[in-house]
């Protein structure tokens, strides 16, 4: 079999060193100079206006590596050892506003770098502020030392902070060890080095941004690496024997109470597609100065991502004026974040940026629709995976609806399973534990993706041909519901969008706590044994 990757498959350079002072969990310390705002006003996360300052007409080119001062080589030097060795030694440095300096996208040919919008794009990235547990209003900052003997308690947190559309990051849950990033590291998570894989190629995606994807086996990724002139990731390393760490595991309620407990009443008698499981575990591995442009994950479950090695900055993108904007509003300014560096007048004032830095042992939760985007500068690896969950399908709805609309450009990968977990999760619903809380905009949001799931079909995937086997007693809950709450689906869906009482509008807001014992009344004549 022909690689898509140049380079004898047996090629193999040492190992890459991990270095151990970013394994260190402690908060970074700001210091030294300023972080570099590439013409971009500082966005904050209140609702207060925007303080416009002036800025310079065209971005500012970072020093190059030669000519950077850095007279504290700590955990914020992210450059020094890989320029030359792992990156170009031409790439440009940029530092970010929690002190630490990280090298720029960088691939030369005929002395262009031919990865200079990225450059661009990483350094406007860079000036985006640092989301602080003392005054980020959109991120959720736990310390799980303060958590580890109350998990109950702490997915009761998560869950209100998502299903309000905020992500949370749970910094310190494990203390990973100094660990080298090789074939022998992956071995010892099951991964072979003659394993096939799809690998994002960075130049490739200059030629076809739609399409940068290589074929190659994970010992030539990894041999990759260590070619300063690639930059490249796999973005969805199969890793099935993970899932939710133990403490949040009840948080996935497709697999919880779906899945594991719907088929004594309802067996499976059908071809089930296997993204209903694979997709709540998979690893990410990636080279260094691999940028991740802005987009929502499909099929629009909650992700939890948590670093193993190296370091990403994850940004996350909120609308400011997100209580009055609209569906259709939404979707046509979700598109200006489709190119940072050329909107970036416009993403100033429209929405809130803000970068939150993992580290070894975090996790990061994001709410289902959650903009984002990534920049790992140095090598890392990461386990992750999608979830959803009955106290914020409404988020999962409103995602799906511009993935019908947009999915080819908003999205990164396409799944089709989603509509499987839904029926499950619905069929549970009269036996649902009273544990779980049950709002009446995601109650109605996934009745109306089972009802009128043509609606929500991903821009690029087929039609589904055939109805499932329990197309019809999902039909009947959700026609149950509907009736007795709301008196048929066309009411639902103006009860679904209409204003709060606190005058936001419906698209974050989860709505009204449903009686548990309306619901059980409601759905008795299904719970008859």
């Amino acid at each position: 079999m022909t690689s898509g990757i140049d380079g004898p498959p047996n090629s193999m350079h040492g190992p890459i060193p991990i270095d151990p002072i970013l394994l260190n969990q402690e908060a970074p310390i700001v210091t030294g100079t300023p972080c570099l705002m590439c013409d971009v006003e500082v966005m904050t996360d209140t609702h207060d206006p925007l303080i416009h300052s002036p800025s310079p007409p065209h971005i500012q080119t970072p020093p190059s590596p030669a000519l950077s001062v850095l007279t504290d080589l700590d955990s914020h030097d992210l450059y020094t050892s890989i320029i030359g060795s792992q990156v170009h030694e031409q790439s440009e440095t940029v530092q970010w506003c929690d002190g630490s300096t990280t090298v720029l996208p960088c691939i030369m040919k005929d002395g262009i770098n031919i990865c200079q919008e990225d450059a661009n794009v990483v350094s406007f990235f860079a000036s985006l502020p640092e989301s602080l547990p003392e005054t980020s209003q959109n991120v959720v900052h736990l310390q799980y030392s303060d958590w580890r003997s109350k998990s109950p308690q702490l997915c009761d947190e998560i869950s209100a902070a998502l299903r309000i559309s905020k992500a949370v990051i749970i910094q310190q849950v494990s203390a990973p060890q100094p660990a080298t990033l090789d074939l022998d590291y992956l071995e010892d998570r099951g991964m072979s080095d003659l394993m096939r894989v799809v690998v994002h190629d960075a130049k490739q995606g200059t030629k076809d941004f739609t399409y940068p994807h290589q074929h190659a086996t994970l010992a030539q990724f990894m041999s990759n690496i260590h070619d300063p002139n690639k930059i490249q990731c796999i973005l969805n390393v199969p890793f099935s024997q993970g899932s939710l760490p133990s403490f949040m595991s009840t948080l996935d309620h497709g697999i919880v109470n779906g899945w594991n407990q719907s088929t004594v009443d309802c067996p499976i008698h059908e071809n089930v597609h296997l993204d209903n499981f694979t997709v709540r575990s998979w690893a990410l591995l990636h080279g260094p100065a691999y940028w991740t442009n802005p987009h929502h994950d499909s099929d629009s479950g909650a992700t939890f991502i948590q670093i193993e090695t190296g370091q990403k900055k994850w940004g996350l993108f909120r609308l400011i004026n997100k209580d009055t904007v609209t569906r259709t509003k939404l979707s046509e300014m979700a598109l200006t974040l489709m190119d940072l560096y050329r909107n970036h007048e416009n993403i100033q004032q429209n929405w809130h940026g803000k970068i939150v830095t993992l580290l070894p042992g975090d996790i990061l939760i994001q709410p289902a629709g959650q903009f984002h985007a990534v920049y790992t500068p140095v090598a890392s690896f990461a386990t992750g995976g999608h979830f959803y969950n009955y106290e914020f399908m409404h988020l999962t709805e409103l995602s799906r609806y511009i993935d019908h609309k947009l999915g080819r450009t908003l999205t990164n990968q396409v799944h089709k399973h989603s509509l499987a977990t839904f029926h499950r999760m619905l069929i549970n619903l009269p036996c649902i534990s009273h544990r779980v809380k049950l709002y009446s905009r995601p109650l109605i949001a996934l009745c109306m993706m089972v009802l009128e799931c043509d609606k929500y079909m991903a821009t690029g995937t087929q039609k589904s041909q055939a109805k499932m086997n329990t197309t019809k007693q999902v039909h009947d809950i959700a026609n149950a519901i509907i009736k007795y709450f709301w008196t048929n689906i066309k009411t639902a869906t103006k009860v679904y969008r209409r204003k709060e009482t606190d005058g936001s509008n419906s698209q974050t807001h989860p709505g009204q706590l449903i009686s548990r014992e309306e619901l059980l009344t409601c759905l008795e004549t299904f719970t008859t044994l």
